[in-house]
């Protein structure tokens, strides 16, 4: 029986795929009945609160056995990850700065590549939200900042909340993510858009939403 899945804040593809027994998201994404859901969000990382789903039943297979023989069987999970990366303000060098992950039942003791990206493959029911803390000078007993990161949080770049939640990650402060295009929100995005050399209008348009993607990366 098909069913339709509402999307809720904080769900990802994979995770809604596999509530319904699915393996991989590319089932659910690639499936026709989705083709108006793949149109409205060409990133299948990227989906939104409300968005609509389709569900097909799922098909039984049969494979044909060799009697007598030892007959192996492969199932492909789709792995999930987080990735978190890690700019100075500043622009000072990061590299081999000391970072601590806490993620569902993993803890992630490392240092800092010269990207700063962080990558951690999560475990099937790992929580969605990592508690990150930083140590930007040596032998720190204490973090230098914590903060948390929550996967599945960022909406689609042609949201108001999308804008916001980027420009908040690069340091461009638009305050709380709520979708209202306020004085505050106005403030950041003007200040994005002075440093990327775009019109300082404080309007999130077409061009500074495609700069804010470019230099956001996603």
């Amino acid at each position: 029986m098909t069913q339709q899945h509402t999307v809720a804040q904080g769900e990802t593809l994979l995770r809604i795929a596999r509530q319904y027994g699915y393996k991989t998201s590319t089932a659910l994404y690639n499936h026709p009945s989705n083709a108006e859901f793949r149109a409205l969000r060409p990133d299948p990382n990227l989906i939104y609160p409300g968005d609509k789903i389709t569900i097909p039943p799922k098909k039984e297979k049969f494979m044909p056995l060799r009697a007598n023989s030892l007959n192996t069987f492969v199932v492909q999970n789709e792995k999930e990850y987080f990735r978190l990366q890690i700019i100075h303000e500043d622009g000072d060098d990061i590299t081999g700065k000391r970072i601590v992950l806490n993620i569902g039942s993993q803890t992630i003791d490392t240092v800092l590549p010269s990207d700063g990206l962080v990558e951690v493959e999560l475990n099937e029911n790992d929580t969605l939200t990592a508690q990150v803390d930083l140590y930007l000078k040596e032998d720190q007993s204490s973090p230098s900042e914590s903060f948390t990161a929550q996967v599945g949080h960022l909406d689609p770049i042609d949201t108001l909340s999308g804008v916001q939640a980027r420009c908040n990650l690069l340091g461009f402060d638009c305050g709380t993510v709520d979708g209202v295009n306020g004085a505050k929100t106005k403030a950041g995005v003007r200040d994005f858009q002075y440093e990327h050399d775009l019109e300082v209008d404080g309007i999130a348009g077409k061009k500074t939403k495609a700069k804010l993607q470019q230099v956001f990366g996603s």
